[in-house]
């Protein structure tokens, strides 16, 4: 269950590619798309809760985009769910529309939501924030990691295109460097997929270490 033996007698080379049933790929981006966008909900309730005392301009601004893009990920989630919710049905997945989805979920969520994160609670490193900060970085970072066995499955992982099933490996070394607009896209998407790991990372050791009581009388250094 959820091996797929692919081998073409027609090729020189054969391969084997794992790929879980597309229903469960689909239920298990469901349930962390989901996670993902409750944590930055409740990140949002607790950075609310404590945005009158910040000290700093730096901090209050970037509460505000982290605001602005819970906002802009809510409409992505729903882009997202959309696709979820078809393929669910009609257990075949439109692979434009998934791909597309997870582009936008990286390059307009998982990237500006942990970099501003992480400018906030290094200026002001909370010990209020600390533990909300650490849990919604885990759920990110668990997200992220799936999303790397997804874009592998919709072949849109560009280190992994040379093992395409679907070719032989001369024509995917040759594919993996013709740098087409596709191609171009598809490898800047793969590096805001690397950023946003690099950056759930930092927040991940900076919130592990604890934040300190900050006065609200406190000034700015």
């Amino acid at each position: 269950m959820g091996r797929r033996v692919i081998f073409d007698d027609d090729k020189q080379n054969n391969y084997l590619e794992w790929a879980p049933p597309v229903r469960i790929i689909a239920a298990v981006t469901l349930l962390a798309s989901t996670l993902d966008l409750l944590a930055d909900f409740l990140l949002c309730a607790r950075i609310y809760e404590f945005l009158p005392n910040f000290v700093t301009q730096i901090a209050k601004n970037c509460a505000y985009g982290y605001f602005f893009f819970t906002f802009i990920s809510i409409f992505v989630y729903i882009f997202e769910m959309v696709d979820v919710c078809l393929t669910l049905k009609y257990d075949q997945e439109n692979i434009f529309y998934a791909r597309l989805a997870k582009s936008l979920v990286l390059t307009l969520e998982e990237v500006p939501l942990p970099g501003l994160l992480y400018i906030l609670f290094t200026t002001e490193p909370r010990l209020s924030l600390a533990n909300p900060v650490f849990v919604s970085s885990w759920i990110k970072l668990i997200t992220l990691t799936w999303g790397i066995v997804k874009f592998t499955k919709l072949r849109f992982f560009w280190p992994l295109l040379p093992l395409n099933p679907k070719h032989d490996r001369d024509e995917n070394v040759r594919r993996c460097f013709t740098f087409t607009q596709y191609r171009i896209a598809m490898i800047f998407v793969n590096i805001c997929h690397a950023l946003a790991i690099f950056i759930v990372i930092n927040n991940l050791i900076e919130s592990g270490k604890g934040g300190r009581p900050i006065s609200v009388r406190e000034e700015a250094q």
